[in-house]
C-alpha cells in the first residue's frame, strides 16, 4: 500500500481521450508552454495502485493503449469514475476551466457510478441470501429422507 497521487491528463493531439497517471509525488498542474498535454484532476490516495485499479474497473472496456493507462472516454468521465471510488481519497486539484455545468456533469456521473456500484453489491447480496435459503431447504429436504 503505496500513497500516491492519481491523475487525469488530457492531450490536444489526443482528443476524446484521457491519460490515467499514478505517482509518489504531487504533480504540478500548470501547463507547460508549447504542450499539449494537460492536467485535468490530481487526487492523493492512501493506496494509489489500488485507486488505479478501482477507477480502471469503471472505464475498462473504453482502453486503448494497456501500457500508457489511455481510455477512450470523456475528461469528465474520467473524473467522474476517479472521484466515485470508495478508497479514502482527497481531491487537490480541478481543472479550473470546468464551468458550473461540466461540474454539475461530473457530480451526476459520480452519483450513476455510485449507483450502479451499489446495485451490483445488493444484487450479489441477495444472490447469497438465496443461496443460503436453497442450502437450508436442501438440508431440511435431506433430514426428512
Amino acid at each position: 500500500m503505496t500513497p500516491g497521487y492519481l491523475s487525469i491528463e488530457t492531450s490536444e493531439s489526443h482528443p476524446g481521450m484521457a491519460r490515467l497517471i499514478v505517482s509518489r509525488d504531487q504533480p504540478d498542474p500548470t501547463p507547460a508552454l508549447h504542450e499539449d498535454r494537460r492536467i485535468r484532476y490530481i487526487a492523493r490516495f492512501n493506496d494509489s495502485e489500488a485507486g488505479l485499479m478501482h477507477t480502471h474497473e469503471l472505464i475498462k472496456r473504453r482502453l486503448v493503449d494497456q501500457d500508457a493507462h489511455l481510455y477512450r472516454v470523456t475528461c469528465l468521465q474520467a473524473i467522474a469514475a476517479a472521484d466515485s471510488v470508495e478508497l479514502r481519497h482527497q481531491v487537490l486539484y480541478l481543472d479550473c476551466d470546468f464551468d458550473d455545468n461540466q461540474r454539475q456533469q461530473i457530480a451526476e456521473m459520480t452519483e450513476r457510478y455510485v449507483q450502479r456500484r451499489r446495485r451490483v453489491a445488493q444484487m450479489f447480496e441477495t444472490m447469497g441470501y438465496v443461496g443460503l435459503a436453497l442450502l437450508l431447504f436442501n438440508m431440511w429436504i435431506m433430514s426428512r429422507i
